[in-house]
């Protein structure tokens, strides 16, 4: 058992979360599951004893469900009647168990005997001997569970880490139990394949044909094969292309690799105006898309024959009556008979488990990096090195330097679909760590390999993917070489994503690297304050420019980045170099100030930066 207050190895702790994934991934009971979370957190976080309770199907009461260290008398007390009640009729009868879940928050007693808040804890405590005490509600950021509570037999006050080590071992086990039920639900459905198959059996050669397509399929989501290989072997059985997209019509996998075929732009209204006259009677069945063929009477005879449209089938994948996606079936050699239509809707029901699953996966990574990252960008000292450390436990070195992006869409989009879309496109392109902070999306990137043509691509991808309807802006800040400049390189490139989101022509790629000295106004000022500034210096240029159609600004700008070079200038340019030095004695009359000056230079250096920008 570790001592109170003494940090955990980071060997014991990933060492603790892999004995909890391999009990999950074992199928263990969830009393054994449990009890090994328990055991778990009084070997990490020092505790003498340790509970985990889930709250009954009704919703009423907390039942004990693993533990570790209580007495039998103690778990009797906590049994049955005597489980602590989650909405109790008063104060004598509420324990912190039941308040943390309640408030789904973590709840702290440092010492129960000066607890005047919850009337049974006195009670249990001298029954059991303890003193303090800490509970966690399993699953705060999502739907709760339950309650992870670590008892201490001295007087404890709980610190800022302890707190985060009990709320990220809670976490780990709404994870470990929400995978044992995922579990639990596949083996349903595969249990129900078996049962139909029993039945297929008593029936003709083609129902034998679909009992052998369920065996394959059974044997695909035991062998954990995901989409891709789900969607492939649906393909080989049914000679047909096959598309899984989500519900905002992303493709998410899709077969064969030769000769694939996509729904047709046509088939796709046509499939969402029938199933809306369908009804739900059909949502989870598989639906021919009628095809539309009619044509105008008399076509055929003119020359004009109606063009054959291949065959379309799709499931819609509907998981808790939440429309997840559809699995389309388009052009099935001779249209599909009735076992092979089965074998297309018990596929696509293993497919929305998937779905299901990856989400849930999805949400969890999701979760963990935007809180790695926020905690990364708002905190200091001790509390910056413990997000460094939780952050290599998920695989990412921050001590290494760091690249810091930012992304952001105007207008906003709905949140689960525009983090699902920067994450399929920066996951192909540039390995990262991505998360949400304030209204942007940060992305951390190793800089071994510089990032920027990656997240390039990323921001085409995005800007493709979303159409002309929203504005994607990528902002590229500095590397980060010191864990304490992380802040500071995002205040950077969200003040030039600022920029570029305000411009006369918004969004599209920046990065400020190449910016120089003048990316440290980017830190502190605003949009508007910055433009100011701008106009104030450049406003005569502008106005000439514009008038005239001269080049006075672009002289000005190749001047300053070639180190203030006339002939350097002229040779980027193209000109003679007297034509160069004639528009600069031209800049230095319209603007009335005198270029040898050092702090006049890098004023317009940096207002030339604002300008370019917005």
């Amino acid at each position: 058992m570790r001592a109170p207050g003494v940090p955990v190895p980071l060997r014991s702790w990933m060492a603790a979360v892999g004995d909890i994934v391999r009990a999950a991934n074992a199928a263990e009971s969830p009393d054994v599951l449990l009890g090994r979370v328990a055991a778990g957190a009084c070997s990490l976080i020092g505790f003498e004893y340790c509970a985990v309770l889930l709250a009954d199907s009704r919703g009423e009461r907390l039942q004990l469900a693993g533990s570790s260290g209580l007495t039998a008398d103690y778990v009797a007390m906590v049994a049955d009647d005597g489980s602590p009640l989650i909405h109790p009729p008063g104060p004598d009868l509420d324990t912190p168990a039941a308040r943390a879940f309640r408030e789904n928050r973590t709840v702290v007693v440092p010492d129960v005997l000066a607890d005047r808040r919850h009337g049974r804890l006195r009670v249990l405590a001298e029954a059991q001997g303890y003193r303090s005490l800490v509970a966690a509600p399993l699953g705060a950021a999502t739907a709760r569970s339950g309650v992870l509570v670590g008892h201490s037999a001295a007087p404890r006050t709980f610190g800022v880490a302890d707190r985060e080590l009990v709320e990220l071992l809670a976490d780990q086990a709404a994870v470990a139990l929400e995978s044992a039920r995922l579990r639990v639900a596949q083996e349903r459905t595969i249990g129900e394949l078996s049962r139909a198959n029993d039945e297929l059996r008593r029936g003709r050669a083609l129902q034998e044909w679909a009992e052998q397509q369920d065996h394959a399929l059974m044997g695909l989501a035991m062998a954990d094969v995901g989409l891709p290989g789900l969607v492939s072997a649906l393909a080989t059985t049914c000679r047909a292309s096959v598309t899984v997209e989500d519900a905002g019509g992303d493709v998410l996998a899709r077969a064969p690799e030769e000769g694939y075929r996509p729904p047709p732009v046509a088939s796709r209204h046509r499939a969402a105006r029938w199933a809306a006259r369908a009804g739900s009677a059909h949502r989870c069945s598989a639906m021919r898309v009628p095809d539309g063929r009619g044509g105008r009477p008399g076509a055929a005879a003119v020359g004009h024959p109606p063009r054959p449209e291949p065959e379309v089938w799709v499931v819609p994948l509907v998981l808790d009556d939440d429309l997840a996606g559809r699995l389309w079936v388009v052009d099935p050699r001779g249209g599909p008979t009735s076992a092979e239509r089965q074998v297309i809707e018990r596929f696509a029901l293993v497919v929305g488990l998937e779905l299901r699953h990856q989400r849930r996966l999805a949400e969890v990574e999701a979760r963990a990096s935007g809180d790695l990252i926020g905690g990364l960008l708002r905190s200091e000292g001790l509390e910056q090195r413990t997000v460094v450390a939780r952050a290599a436990a998920l695989g990412h070195d921050l001590l290494r330097p760091h690249v810091l992006a930012v992304l952001a869409v105007d207008p906003p989009q709905p949140v689960d679909r525009w983090r699902r879309s920067v994450r399929a496109a920066t996951e192909r392109e540039v390995p990262a760590l991505i998360g949400p902070y304030e209204d942007l999306e940060v992305l951390l990137a190793p800089a071994e390999h510089d990032p920027a043509a990656g997240l390039r691509r990323a921001h085409e991808n995005l800007q493709r993917a979303l159409g002309s309807g929203a504005t994607v802006t990528v902002a590229v800040g500095p590397t980060v070489t010191r864990v304490a400049d992380y802040a500071v390189a995002f205040r950077i490139a969200a003040g030039a994503a600022r920029l570029r989101r305000t411009a006369r022509v918004p969004g599209g790629f920046v990065d400020v690297r190449s910016l120089g000295l003048s990316a440290l106004l980017l830190e502190t000022g605003t949009s508007e304050v910055l433009r100011s500034f701008a106009r104030r210096q450049l406003a005569p240029l502008i106005e000439h420019d514009r008038g005239r159609g001269g080049d006075l600004l672009a002289t000005l700008r190749t001047w300053l980045s070639t180190g203030c070079s006339t002939a350097t200038t002229a040779s980027v340019l193209v000109v003679h170099p007297n034509t160069v030095a004639y528009r600069l004695a031209k800049v230095e009359r319209l603007l009335d100030r005198d270029l040898r000056g050092p702090d006049v230079r890098l004023e317009l250096q940096l207002a030339l930066t604002v300008h370019d920008l917005s």
